[in-house]
């Protein structure tokens, strides 16, 4: 996996198609951000519009039931039934209870939510209500409304009432004359906290001092987790600044809007709690699912990009490989591809470059193998004619001695000589057997020179004895050196012929101890070799040092250097590849 992502062109192709997405999800996450703000903010002003309507109509129902209460406290038959009801004529007592049934269903039906409306008069101990008389309130409730006589609500017995006493006892010290109280529908009031709460939220409302508290039918649970989690502090301070207060409040694993607004006049707080998921509504969706299709582009990225590596990279390893089989000489190579894209129209380049390479290669190498035989036949037919009438001239000397035993060993080693050098077999043959041609030519050469040139052979390395090597690659280098090498030599003439195997392959010195090598010939011959021109004359040392490069590669050839002798030190290289064996 890191060589996919290190060495190729799959990251490229990743990177290349991230910049081009990511700059779209960046855009598209802002407009989403941008909408979910605005709708924050349209959902935040609605909501506190709503908030702020509902708790001025309840404060204006209750300031009005309040106002009727303060107005009938003024009544002159409550008046006279809370101080003098024991005097009043039977008939006027009567009429004054029954006004004041009237005047109590006028105050019960005065606003939607209260459930009842009664006066309590301690004087005649009675309670009157809208059509009958009831018992006595119970101490403990005229106590609770004497005991918050600056709060509009106050809860009595999970009740929640308003109340007022005449004459007002904190301000009086005296017992009232009597009491007027109205009961709230805790019902009613929590469907319209129903209908103010959206969708799954919630809505409550609680006294400043936690003495009574109202929350939509089925949120007590859910609604006092969150307020448990109110921050009191920033409460109290957006209570001093007369303005709503919001937060963000997590219960579980659900997060809510929770806004919360304070009425003076209630000295209570209307509390309205919605799910952030409701709040800005299927912006939050929008947004699951935007990093949804982001995931979801993310690893079609990766997948397509890979899909593209590997229609360009396949077919170009194949051809790599293709052209290192060519590089090793196989080109026995075709390449094809089911598709019909710009690599199948490569592919049939490839195949006819292939074709078309091997074509020129054949002709080419044809034409070197035509050239070498040519070289190799001009090199058989090029007989020293001087070699031929000097070995002639030698046998007849041989004769007139009457030496007949050099006679048939220098006639010999003639016609196997001169069988070697007109043979039209193979154009390789073993180490061994050039060699052994060599010998026959060096027999010849101390036959005719005798003690006038000496020649000292090494032995061939055993391993090397069948290697093939091309035919007169060896004769022809000793022949240089009797030729010019020792041509002006009277006497003490030396050839050595020397054989090293080691880890680059055989090695055959052929040196000579002639003084006629200067270091500008020297070089004249090294630059032959080393870049012949087409035209030059074809010596014998550069036809066996091409037929050696031909045969061996760079690996084999001819090197020239000064012996230590003196003379010319030619090298023969070749490499440890064992060539074909050939039987002479």
């Amino acid at each position: 996996m890191s060589r996919l992502w290190n060495n190729s062109i799959y990251p490229k192709l990743v990177t290349g198609f991230l910049l081009a997405i990511i700059p779209v999800y960046i855009v598209a996450m802002i407009l989403n951000e941008s909408g979910a703000n605005h709708v924050r903010e349209k959902n935040t002003q609605s909501i506190h519009a709503r908030m702020t309507f509902y708790m001025r109509s309840l404060e204006q129902e209750l300031s009005s039931t309040k106002m009727l209460m303060n107005n009938l406290s003024q009544d002159s038959d409550l008046q006279k039934l809370s101080t003098i009801a024991p005097a009043m004529p039977r008939s006027e007592y009567f009429q004054s209870v029954n006004r004041l049934h009237d005047k109590m269903r006028l105050l019960q039906g005065s606003n939607q939510y209260i459930e009842s409306a009664k006066v309590y008069i301690p004087l005649i101990s009675k309670t009157i209500q809208e059509s009958s008389y009831v018992d006595p309130l119970p101490e403990n409730q005229v106590a609770a409304l004497i005991d918050a006589p600056n709060n509009v609500i106050f809860s009595w017995n999970h009740k929640l009432l308003l109340g007022l006493a005449n004459p007002d006892y904190p301000r009086s010290g005296k017992d009232p004359g009597f009491v007027i109280v109205t009961e709230l529908s805790i019902s009613d009031l929590q469907q319209a906290l129903l209908t103010l709460a959206t969708g799954s939220g919630g809505a409550a409302i609680i006294s400043s001092d936690q003495g009574w508290s109202i929350f939509n039918a089925g949120g007590e649970e859910l609604g006092a987790q969150i307020l448990s989690k109110v921050d009191q502090e920033g409460l109290a301070e957006a209570r001093l600044l007369k303005q709503s207060y919001d937060e963000n409040i997590s219960v579980g694993n659900a997060a809510y809007w929770t806004s919360v607004m304070h009425s003076d006049y209630l000295n209570a707080d209307l509390v309205m709690f919605v799910p952030q998921s409701e709040f800005i509504g299927p912006l939050s969706q929008y947004r699951m699912i935007l990093f949804g299709l982001s995931t979801f582009s993310i690893i079609v990225v990766i997948v397509f990009s890979y899909w593209i590596y590997n229609r360009i990279h396949r077919p170009l390893h194949r051809m790599v490989r293709a052209f290192r089989k060519i590089d090793i000489g196989n080109l026995q190579v075709k390449l094809t591809h089911v598709h019909n894209d710009e690599f199948r129209y490569l592919y049939e380049q490839f195949n006819l470059m292939v074709e078309r390479l091997e074509v020129l290669i054949d002709e080419v190498y044809e034409q070197k193998i035509r050239s070498q035989r040519f070289e190799l036949k001009q090199l058989q037919s090029q007989i020293n004619p001087h070699f031929l009438y000097n070995s002639f001239f030698t046998l007849h000397q041989m004769g007139e001695m009457h030496d007949f035993e050099n006679i048939v060993r220098f006639t010999r080693i003639l016609g196997e000589y001169f069988k070697f050098i007109t043979r039209n077999a193979s154009d390789d043959v073993a180490l061994e057997a050039e060699v052994a041609h060599a010998k026959a030519y060096v027999d010849i050469q101390t036959i005719r020179f005798r003690h006038r040139i000496t020649a000292h052979w090494e032995p061939i390395p055993e391993a090397y004895t069948s290697y093939g090597v091309p035919l007169l690659v060896l004769q022809p280098l000793i022949e240089n050196a009797y030729e010019h090498g020792l041509e002006d030599k009277e006497a003490n003439g030396r050839i050595e012929i020397s054989m090293s195997d080691n880890s680059d392959g055989l090695t055959i010195c052929i040196e000579d101890n002639g003084e006629a090598l200067t270091e500008s010939k020297l070089t004249q011959l090294r630059d032959l070799l080393a870049c012949p021109e087409v035209n030059s004359e074809v010596t014998g040392l550069l036809n066996v040092h091409r037929r050696l490069q031909l045969k061996f590669g760079p690996a084999g050839g001819l090197q020239l250097s000064r012996s230590r002798l003196g003379g010319l030190k030619i090298e023969m290289r070749l490499p440890p590849e064992k060539g074909t064996r050939h039987d002479v």
